[in-house]
């Protein structure tokens, strides 16, 4: 009962759940306010549909698995399936096991078949892969409970992920809970989005104009779709949780060979572009050697190589198959990049040069050749690696960890390669294995882990790749350094929001590197300054006693990075890909792309807020503050008093980390307490314990269920819950108490229903007006074509009764049931209690006291009498049956011989009211022998030292459908089998008891 009552209460509180969201020996999840908010709503409204659309870093994807969570112990959710960009899966896989469960990931179409056997628990699975056939029909064959897609965005209207992720929603039905995830899920296309919404809520309207209206997305909010931001955060925990982010464009040095280099490339992708369409294979080739080149000279010779090596044969390759390249490897973002047949950028890259290099001409394929020679001069010495170097041995001096971020594995692996030379040698710093972490596409689950482990206890120093680092947690870093520079706003975001996001103690800096020569500056001068507020850094400033590097160094704040208004004419209007920025920096066409991304970037601001406002901290606070309270925010007084219940009345001893024990104790979902009444000794008055409950209306299945204490403080009623409800029942059960029974009606039974049921509708679940009110708006509007969510009401029903009661009748309780003392009517003054010597001399091996030896004697006169009285009233005076003493020769006291059958009799008799009875092994075996078990029975005569003995016949006593009947003074038989309950212990004997 101790156990299952912390259950109840850390199962149904939006914010002790996370306490008990860490599995054993995982990584601690520390939980913030903001994270409270979803699993509110997703506890009190069925079926859960949300869009969590918080900036990034937030924790995004513990919340939709702190969801997950709570419904799996509900029972709502056996199967999950986690629809997620490739590059994503291993760290939906880690986070699943930090609570608790031991995901299925398929990787390939091999194994799509052979894990989709067994479905239950999470099914994690790139969306890409699912969604073609024959992988597709085979998952719209299994009847999900519960759907995850991360980086929604992605799933846009016309497309294949599209059609696949409404194909499973129309499957699921009703009753499938569908949790979206995205920091950016409105991308500019308000239909898109719109879309995306019908597919949380089909029963709106497809005819998206009419629901594209201010009214219609205030409504959506904080039902349908939540957003809070790094600034909300900080209010809400009242302090600064996320620290200073500072940027720096560091401009690079470079030797006379690397500008001949790079003045070549730029005239060799010129040319080759000057006569090509937009979208041909020329200019997709030159946007993928400018993109190799300025990674490193290594992929540069890697690719150009490729090319010099390659024969023109004219007419192959399919210049049809261009666009969806440029579209597949071009997004916005890193996880818009589709590599489903791939591990990392390395392989697509080499795959299209493969592909389309033999369409070059003769002239082309020359002056590749030519670079390929410059290329090899200058490796030996490469400028960006050895200022990657001096600004990770800086930070790495100051005890940071830093990473080291680049796109492509081979540039990984000649970094890995040359730089720890470079830091030893220039800079002191030596970096041993197991100092520096690698992770890239196609490493198994376990090199990973180990990767990261490695990081986190041993490292300072991380180079990844961005298909492998995309969505994981890396906030035990504070420093990144970008080795060649994002052309996309939202992939710089993304990598910085590795290491700024919830959990980073320290302040963070950010480094994108640009060569000294006349691509990079141009890129640097046309396009960086021109969308970001970054100034020259020379040591003052926000940066005052921060360290400068390089020729010259732009640095701005993350947080203000973006500027809001573009300086230039002319700015494009439609949103820029990375390949239109790459193809116009070739061509020195960059003016107008700085507005248009600008424009791009105050558009999806404006369009997020307009759609998706962010709720503020005070607004958040005071909807939590329906079903927490101020003790519940604290999260260092709510461990504290956890600890304390472990402790004090678990009797849990020697605590490290308290969150895996508390993981354990919500394991078996919602308690099935039976209503229970129980007496603590020198309390005064009577406190209550009910679940206010949460129901659908339709058929009274519970989905939330809050504990409520309620007493009486000054002639009014009082309700304690959340931890102000656990730190007071400590008081209590620390203390011994006995249990007394079942709690009968009282006459404040119906006032207590009905304050419970105003505090719940007014309180604990107030939000679901937010519900009712965006069935109604729509479904009058006709925007609705039926309901959402289901209609509840609001239940209450007592599970614990504490009275205090004095210690004479505390020490009778103890060992006696209160139902046998009503049954025979008696008082305390009516009954001699056990004491717990004699409790303990009865059990020590049977020790032959004179009292115990007097009181057998005493039991088997008065069974005997009551056994002849029995027999003579069913069959008269010498009507065929026959009483016996045995006890001196059979494995039992007294055989009763009657014409229908035998009985055979135990009797046990006790000086105070005691109810148990001993038996030795022979004895018990007789009893449960199958040829004995029906005609055996005892008979427990207790409180022999007073006037009014109590005596208990026990048939069947050893086997589970045992029944206890009372005999009265006037030899009436009452039966109390459902009153009391048999417990049997193994000592040398058996000790029966009835309590």
């Amino acid at each position: 009962m101790k156990g299952a009552i912390l259950g109840d209460v850390l199962l149904h509180s939006p914010a002790l759940f996370y306490t008990a969201l860490t599995a054993p020996a995982r990584r601690p999840i520390t939980p913030f306010r903001h994270q409270f908010q979803p699993l509110y709503h997703a506890m009190i409204s069925q079926p859960v549909r949300i869009l969590i659309a918080d900036e990034i870093g937030l924790g995004k994807t513990v919340q939709a698995l702190a969801i997950a969570r709570y419904l799996q112990l509900r029972g709502e959710a056996k199967r999950i399936l986690v629809l997620v960009p490739k590059i994503l899966r291993e760290q939906w896989k880690q986070e699943i096991r930090r609570v608790g469960s031991f995901p299925t990931v398929i990787e390939n179409g091999r194994e799509v078949e052979s894990k989709l056997r067994n479905t239950y628990g999470y099914t994690v699975v790139s969306i890409d892969l699912a969604k073609r056939s024959p992988h597709r029909e085979r998952f719209l064959d299994i009847k999900w409970d519960l759907i995850i897609v991360d980086e929604v965005h992605n799933v846009t209207l016309g497309t294949q992920r599209y059609e696949f992720l409404k194909a499973l929603v129309e499957k699921g039905g009703g009753d499938l809970n569908l949790i979206f995830l995205s920091a950016t899920p409105h991308r500019g296309n308000s239909k898109d989005y719109l879309a995306r919404i019908a597919l949380l809520d089909p029963t709106l309207t497809d005819q998206y104009q009419k629901l594209d209206k201010p009214g219609f997305y205030s409504k959506t909010r904080d039902t349908l779709v939540m957003r809070r931001t790094k600034k909300v955060v900080n209010e809400l925990e009242g302090r600064e949780v996320f620290k200073k982010c500072y940027f720096g464009a560091v401009v690079v040095e470079i030797s006379d060979a690397e500008r001949a280099f790079f003045d070549k490339l730029d005239k060799a992708l010129f040319e080759m572009i000057k006569g090509a369409g937009e979208n041909s294979p020329e200019a997709l080739l030159a946007v993928l050697v400018k993109k190799r080149a300025s990674s490193s000279y290594e992929a540069a010779v890697k690719t150009i190589s490729k090319i010099a090596e390659s024969t023109n044969s004219e007419g192959s390759g399919k210049a049809e198959k261009v666009s969806k390249y440029i579209k597949s490897l071009f997004g916005l973002g890193y996880d818009e990049i589709e590599l489903e047949d791939f591990n990392e950028l390395d392989d697509a890259v080499e795959k299209i040069i493969e592909e389309y290099s033999p369409l070059l001409d003769r002239k082309q394929v020359e002056s590749f050749r030519g670079l390929l020679e410059l290329a090899k001069q200058i490796k030996e010495r490469d400028s960006k690696l050895q200022m990657v170097a001096e600004i990770a041995a800086y930070h790495i001096k100051q005890g940071e960890k830093v990473i080291i971020f680049t796109e492509f594995k081979d540039t990984l692996e000649y970094i890995k390669r040359k730089l720890p030379k470079i830091l030893v040698d220039e800079h002191g710093v030596r970096l041993e294995g197991r100092e520096i972490s690698l992770l890239y596409g196609g490493m198994s689950s376990r090199e990973v882990e180990e990767q990261m482990a490695w990081f986190e206890r041993y490292g300072k120093l991380l180079i990844s790749t961005d298909v492998a680092s995309e969505g994981l947690n890396l906030q035990i870093a504070s420093v990144v350094i970008n080795y060649e520079a994002p052309w996309s706003p939202i992939k710089l975001e993304q990598r910085v929001g590795r290491i700024w996001r919830l959990s980073q103690p320290r302040e963070t800096t950010a480094y994108t590197l640009f060569l000294a020569a006349e691509t990079d500056l141009y890129v640097l001068e046309n396009l960086y300054q021109k969308i970001m507020n970054i100034t020259e850094a020379i040591g003052s400033g926000p940066r005052l006693g921060k360290p400068v590097f390089g020729k010259q160094m732009f640095s701005g704040d993350f947080e203000a990075l973006w500027k809001e208004e573009a300086s230039e004419e002319g700015a494009k209007g439609e949103q820029p890909s990375e390949y239109d920025l790459v193809i116009a920096s070739i061509r020195r066409e960059l003016t107008g792309y700085a507005g248009a991304i600008i424009h791009t970037l105050k558009s999806l601001r404006q369009n997020i807020e307009k759609m998706i406002p962010s709720d503020t901290a005070k607004q958040v606070q005071e909807e939590l503050e329906h079903i927490l309270t101020p003790r519940d925010f604290d999260m260092e007084a709510v461990f504290e008093v956890l600890r304390a219940y472990l402790t004090e009345v678990l009797g849990k001893r020697n605590i490290p980390e308290i969150s895996p024990i508390l993981h354990g104790v919500v394991k078996e979902g919602p308690s099935s307490l039976r209503p229970m009444k129980i007496g603590v000794k020198g309390r005064d008055g009577v406190e209550y314990l009910y679940f206010v409950r949460l129901v659908d209306e339709k058929n009274n299945r519970e989905f939330h269920r809050y504990p409520v204490l309620v007493m009486r403080n000054g002639g009014k009623l009082e309700f304690l819950y959340g931890v102000d409800l656990l730190k007071h029942l400590i008081e209590i059960l620390s203390q011994e108490f006995v249990v007394i029974g079942r709690p009968e009606p009282t006459m404040e039974e119906h006032l207590i229903s009905s304050q419970l049921r105003t505090l719940a509708r007014d309180g604990f679940y107030r939000p679901r007006t937010k519900y009712r009110n965006y069935e109604r708006a729509f479904s009058r509007g006709k925007l609705k074509k039926g309901r959402l969510f289901k209609n509840t009401k609001i239940e209450t029903n007592e599970v614990l009764r504490i009275e205090g009661i004095s210690e004479e009748r505390f020490n009778i309780l103890k060992y006696v049931p209160s139902g046998i003392l009503d049954v025979y009517g008696l008082s305390e003054k009516d009954v001699e209690p056990p004491t717990d010597e004699y409790k303990r001399i009865t059990e020590r091996n049977f020790v032959p006291l004179e009292d115990i030896l007097k009181s057998e004697r005493k039991a088997m006169e008065i069974v005997m009498e009551l056994e002849k009285k029995r027999l003579e009233k069913k069959y008269g005076p010498g009507g065929g049956w026959e009483v016996k003493d045995v006890s001196l020769k059979e494995h039992y006291d007294i055989k009763v011989v009657e014409p229908n059958g035998e009985r055979y009799i135990e009797v046990k008799g006790h000086k105070p009211l005691l109810l148990t009875a001993e038996v030795t092994p022979a004895e018990y075996e007789f009893a449960t022998d199958s040829k004995n078990v029906d005609k055996y029975w005892i008979y427990i005569v207790a409180n022999l030292g007073k006037k009014k003995p109590v005596i208990l016949k026990v048939f069947r006593p050893f086997e589970r459908d045992a029944r206890v009947y009372a005999v009265l003074e006037d030899g009436k038989e009452v039966e109390i089998t459902g009153k009391v309950s048999i417990n049997i212990k193994n000592k040398i004997r058996k000790v029966l008891s009835v309590g």
